[in-house]
């Protein structure tokens, strides 16, 4: 079941011939804007201790998944810089 704050909760749903499903949502816009910060991954770095640094939820791990084309978040690379959005723009333009 997906729950009503989850990202895919405005998905349509398609069903895969063995009955699994299978979610689309629409990507969010990720052009670069004058508030984005840049955060350089260190040893122990997580999405979701990142996002709650900068963003105020540790839930919002994809956002910062689709600003930087991240495909697998949980191998996060040192050295690797990543682009954050602004915890206002968050809040105001992607979470409505």
């Amino acid at each position: 079941m997906i729950g009503r704050d989850s990202r895919y909760a405005h998905s349509i749903l398609y069903r895969d011939s063995d009955g699994t499903s299978v979610g689309m949502r629409q990507r969010i816009d990720t052009t670069p804007r004058h508030d984005d910060r840049l955060h350089t991954v260190v040893e122990g770095d997580r999405l979701d201790l990142l996002a709650h640094r900068y963003l105020g939820d540790a839930r919002l791990w994809w956002i910062i998944c689709d600003y930087n084309d991240l495909f697998f978040p949980l191998a996060l690379e040192p050295g690797l810089a990543l682009r954050i959005p602004s915890r206002e723009h968050v809040q105001m333009r992607l979470l409505d």
